[in-house]
């Protein structure tokens, strides 16, 4: 995973390979709901964790809840005063959550400062058990896009889209939404014109297998849509992809004519106060014993005190 990621860097900046926190045991990593207990204010929505800190903010991203496998930190507007710069909170971030393989990349195509932490070993996992882009949540579509080398990652907008470039700068871009609980729509900008083969084409790099749809029942369905045209369908799988209004979005059926009217919900919402970073938890003291009393030394006998209990002790001897 490390060389793909390399690959696809792109208008991403490598800052560095995080120092990977000492070995851990599975119960040290944190979860989605940790982060909800240890953190004072927080938004905590279907897979992911949103808050503001020092300036910063930061959302936390895991596909079952439990295994975090991606944080993107971004500056908070009109706030250019930190106590940490983007590197160090990521590596703060990382080290906290115990991320296993974690590298963070600095994308400088965005206005604000920002970044993303990865965490290679979860990322790498998922792209194994991804059929597709929206195979399920949106940290495995963006897993699936990272392993196939294909795209990159070539920003991310305020709302928390990602925004994703082809690496032969073929003219198609991508805007995923990070925010649902499953990623069931993306939608296709860019410069290249999306026709039946443009899409098709497409569909293929997501994973989404060939159109299968005959033309006549796409027209159809473009009708009940109210959309231009459906350029691709693939029957077995329901997706497809809607064009309407120079816009072109690949999905499920509602989910596409969501989008159309900006009723998805994919943008990240984050809290409106700033919380502070959880202090560490203070090793137990070992057990204090109570000290035993002293022993007090007799006082030395007098003479005549010694000469009287040395007479008492022969009267013993020839009792």
């Amino acid at each position: 995973m490390r060389n793909r990621v390399r690959k696809l860097l792109g208008g991403l900046c490598l800052l560095a390979a995080l120092a990977a926190p000492a070995a851990q045991a599975k119960g040290d990593s944190w979860t989605l709901s940790k982060l909800t207990e240890e953190f004072s204010n927080v938004n905590d929505v279907g897979r992911h964790v949103c808050l503001v800190h020092d300036g910063w903010q930061l959302a936390f991203f895991s596909d079952d809840r439990i295994d975090i496998g991606a944080i993107f930190i971004s500056e908070q507007p009109k706030h250019k005063h930190h106590q940490h710069n983007m590197e160090q909170i990521a590596r703060r971030a990382a080290r906290l959550i115990g991320m296993s393989e974690p590298q963070i990349l600095e994308l400088e195509e965005s206005k604000r400062k920002t970044a993303i932490v990865i965490d290679q070993k979860i990322i790498s996992r998922l792209a194994e058990r991804a059929d597709h882009a929206l195979t399920g949540s949106p940290l495995a579509g963006m897993a699936f896009l990272l392993e196939q080398e294909y795209f990159y990652i070539h920003n991310l907008r305020p709302n928390g889209y990602l925004h994703w470039k082809t690496v032969k700068k073929s003219g198609v871009e991508l805007l995923m939404p990070m925010a649902p609980d499953e990623l069931s729509a993306i939608e296709v900008v860019g410069r290249q014109y999306m026709d039946d083969y443009a899409c098709g084409v497409l569909a293929r790099k997501l994973g989404l297998g060939g159109n299968t749809a005959p033309r006549s029942r796409r027209i159809a369905l473009s009708q009940e849509m109210g959309v231009f045209n459906i350029p691709y369908m693939n029957t077995s799988s329901g997706i497809l992809a809607a064009h309407k209004d120079r816009r072109v979005i690949f999905g499920k059926k509602s989910a596409v004519n969501h989008m159309f009217h900006n009723r998805y919900g994919g943008t990240l919402l984050y809290p409106s106060q700033a919380c502070d970073w959880p202090k560490p938890k203070e090793e137990p003291r070992p057990t204090e014993l109570t000290p035993e009393p002293e022993k007090k030394e007799a006082p030395p006998l007098t003479p005549a005190e010694a000469r009287k209990a040395y007479e008492e002790y022969l009267r013993t001897l020839g009792a």
